[in-house]
């Protein structure tokens, strides 16, 4: 698939002075510039319909679940990460297969098709769906992952308690340095200027450097690259589960206590990415950007250490501040 797309564009460059100048309450322009024809390399964005089928269920036909932006690449692993953030599945074991089917038009525009198939012992109702709060509109853009929720209580009525506090840190030089290993491997950003990344980090395991980034993904989403990263490592983040002989879903027992993991993300911090990281077992959100109010006061609820702004000599820790040191 191909991330990056290059249209023919006209560029304008100031020849008589390199920058905007500020005097006073008067703002001084360029007073002449050049028009450049060049081609420029812009992030692709694309559809993706989401399928849905039981196989015991409305006769085993599939039904389009929902109609989503997204860059193309890592179609399985949003798909999978989406599921599971939304509350939508419990576990991947809900799921027996997930597939690209083809491709079709919406809208004018070629749309990849991804088909979820169910695990026959599944419980999930597909013909409740959309009567529920939890369900999504047909359409949704690749700028905020909630906006098609009817309802945030249900969201939150999901995610899963906290067992105990984290006491896990990570010093400042860490911290400047999981940003620098994001910028460095955003490979569709350095050639547009147009992808989020979001990368994973583990959290107190010995040995392990807390700045080493165990994955990197990106989208010109900000919620579809977690989504996409969550959906990759969802069986590092989430522990394993089974489907026993009576269709009831058990976890099994650690042989050792999970390691806690964290992410680093180039975007801002809204709502929906602490929630997708509560539902994930993500202790830690890092950001280029600056939180929103509800983020902060989620993250207070969920016991998740923010923080935001990461820049060259500063970070302003949210949430949890012990943990930065």
């Amino acid at each position: 698939m191909n991330r990056v797309k290059t249209f023919p564009i006209t560029r304008l460059l100031s020849t008589n002075a390199p920058s905007f100048k500020q005097e006073g309450n008067s703002l001084e322009l360029p007073k002449s510039h050049e028009r450049l024809p060049i081609d420029d390399q812009v992030a692709s964005e694309e559809p993706l319909e989401i399928w849905l089928k039981h196989p015991l269920k409305q006769a085993g036909k599939a039904s389009l679940l929902l109609t989503t932006m997204r860059s193309p690449g890592d179609d399985i692993a949003l798909v999978k990460g989406w599921l599971h953030t939304s509350g939508l599945l419990d576990n991947d074991t809900d799921v027996q297969r997930i597939t690209h089917t083809g491709s079709g038009r919406v809208k004018g525009s070629m749309a990849n098709q991804v088909l979820v198939t169910l695990h026959p012992q599944s419980h999930f109702d597909i013909h409740s769906l959309h009567s529920q709060g939890g369900s999504h509109i047909e359409y949704v853009n690749s700028g905020c992952g909630v906006c098609g929720q009817r309802s945030i209580d249900v969201l939150l009525d999901k995610i899963p308690a906290q067992e105990t506090q984290s006491r896990t840190k990570l010093t400042a030089p860490e911290v400047f340095s999981l940003a620098a290993n994001l910028r460095s491997q955003q490979g569709v950003f350095a050639l547009t200027g147009g992808c989020h990344g979001a990368g994973l980090f583990i959290l107190g395991k010995a040995h392990t450097p807390h700045c080493e980034l165990v994955d990197v993904r990106e989208d010109i989403g900000r919620h579809n690259a977690l989504d996409k990263l969550i959906g990759a490592n969802l069986s590092l983040l989430i522990p394993k589960k089974t489907l026993n002989q009576g269709a009831e879903i058990t976890a099994e027992k650690p042989a050792e206590k999970a390691p806690e993991y964290g992410v680093v993300i180039s975007s801002r911090i809204s709502f929906d990415i602490v929630q997708k990281a509560a539902m994930a077992n993500i202790g830690m959100i890092l950001a280029m950007g600056a939180p929103s109010s509800l983020a902060i006061e989620l993250a207070q609820e969920c016991d998740i250490c923010i923080a935001g702004f990461i820049g060259q000599n500063r970070i302003n820790v949210y949430t949890c501040d012990h943990r930065i040191v």
